[in-house]
């Protein structure tokens, strides 16, 4: 199947130059752009991938010619890297002619924003404008993030109730997983999206929620990120979850937890062990046709 992706790698421009030689020796130059400045200051290289069979083997050796050059400059997160998911092509969520609201859980209904929608949703509704980031809440990756953030939120650890946690969404797209844990009754939360593009539409639907006092999007990678959190959500390609999931268990607070998802389900096993090697342990496996996803823990106990 042949499909268009965009790979997008962010750092500085000295350390994207010894990057690219390495990308045209190893990959090619046919897909790679030439650098592009971004709108946080840093330098971009993006490359195409028409190929969804070839994607995560490309997205391997591109990590591995990442970690080449960090470890060139002595820096490990010197660079970062976002995957359009084109390849995740989901189900439309509604459109201008027929934007029809649904119920990913029995808890929220996302209704696709149209221009005659009331200015302010009720706290059961997730109203999203997903046009240009991925995360309608139809892909059975998004579906199997919101089903574990339900089960978090309606549990019975008493002494960690989830009206007072802080939740991390890596990768947010188009933040639907941040608001739906504030709407389920997280106290506050933070979307990291490295795409310009992906991250305006996060901040768009955080505003459309009236929100914004409580979730706050970041444009960028773990760079952004300096604080701790009960919860942090990743809905990522494998690639890059192998890749950015090494820093999840400094980011987590002593008893927190990780919702990793966005690989299939004969892949769970794999993604297991990769995560258990980092230290965090598995508490729960889930499935929805043929995606998996995981529930990983830090010291967490519930009752």
């Amino acid at each position: 199947m042949k499909l268009p992706f965009e790979i997008t790698i962010e750092g500085p421009g000295n350390a994207l130059a010894a990057l690219r030689p390495l990308l045209v020796r190893h990959i090619g130059d046919s897909g790679i752009a030439s650098p592009r400045l971004s709108s946080n200051g840093m330098q971009t290289l993006v490359l195409r991938e028409s190929d969804s069979e070839l994607l995560d083997a490309t997205l391997i050796r591109i990590a591995a010619l990442i970690k080449t050059v960090e470890q060139r400059f002595g820096a490990p997160d010197l660079l970062a890297m976002r995957v359009r998911n084109l390849a995740y092509a989901e189900p439309s969520c509604g459109h201008h002619g027929d934007p029809e609201p649904f119920s990913p859980i029995s808890s929220l209904t996302i209704q696709p924003w149209s221009s005659s929608l009331p200015e302010e949703p009720s706290s059961e509704t997730i109203v999203l404008d997903s046009r240009h980031a991925f995360g309608t809440g139809k892909h059975p990756s998004t579906l199997l993030c919101l089903e574990i953030l339900q089960n978090l939120a309606h549990g019975n650890d008493h002494d960690r109730t989830f009206d007072r946690w802080s939740v991390l969404d890596f990768g947010c797209g188009s933040g639907l997983l941040a608001i739906a844990a504030v709407r389920l009754g997280a106290a506050q939360g933070v979307g990291v999206e490295i795409d310009a593009s992906s991250a305006l539409t996060a901040r768009r639907n955080v505003e459309i929620n009236g929100l914004s006092d409580r979730i706050q999007i970041r444009e960028g990678s773990w760079d952004v990120v300096h604080e701790t959190y009960d919860l942090i959500l990743a809905n990522l390609v494998p690639s890059v979850l192998l890749r950015s999931g090494t820093a999840i268990p400094a980011r987590l607070q002593d008893q927190g937890a990780a919702v990793v998802s966005g690989f299939g389900k004969s892949r769970l096993d794999e993604m297991a062990a990769f995560f258990s090697q980092v230290g965090l342990a598995v508490q729960g496996r889930y499935f929805l046709k043929t995606w998996g996803a995981l529930l990983l823990v830090r010291n967490y106990r519930p009752q």
